[in-house]
């Protein structure tokens, strides 16, 4: 075979004999393969056959889509088909303890009342803040 650049014969390599060196560019080509031959028996062959190590045969798929699918399905049903967990007495005593008393404590701390507050205040802060912000944009860009 000769080289595509040069047109020099190709020489099989020493370390490597699936490649073809020319000495004359300093490339180094593949050999090539009969695909030709390879293909017209392929032909003969099921070529639904899968050739790929990392996909599994169809039926497996197919298996694993349709549990997966179960599992989905599942999950979403839920709460549609099961009755809900009914507590029990002394559960939910337990629960409204720890609940009053977790209530108090954060009340107490921070001297919280369950009276509302006016949102004036707030507005008005939140105005000024424009405003400053607005006179320092101002002041920096005059």
């Amino acid at each position: 075979m000769k080289c595509p650049i040069c047109g020099q014969e190709l020489k099989p390599g020493k370390k490597d004999p699936n490649y073809l060196l020319c000495y004359n560019c300093k490339k180094k080509f593949k050999v090539p393969q009969k695909k030709i031959a390879r293909r017209e028996e392929d032909d003969g062959e099921d070529q639904e056959e899968q050739k790929y190590s990392n996909i599994p045969p169809k039926n497996v798929r197919k298996k694993r889509e349709a549990e997966m699918r179960k599992a989905y399905d599942e999950m979403l049903a839920v709460g549609d088909g099961k009755k809900k967990k009914t507590k029990t007495k002394r559960r939910e005593e337990i629960e409204d303890d720890y609940d009053d008393d977790y209530d108090d404590d954060y009340d107490d701390d921070y001297g919280y009342d369950d009276e509302k507050m006016s949102k004036l205040p707030l507005i008005i802060l939140g105005i000024a803040i424009v405003i400053v912000a607005a006179l320092i944009i101002f002041v920096l860009l005059k």
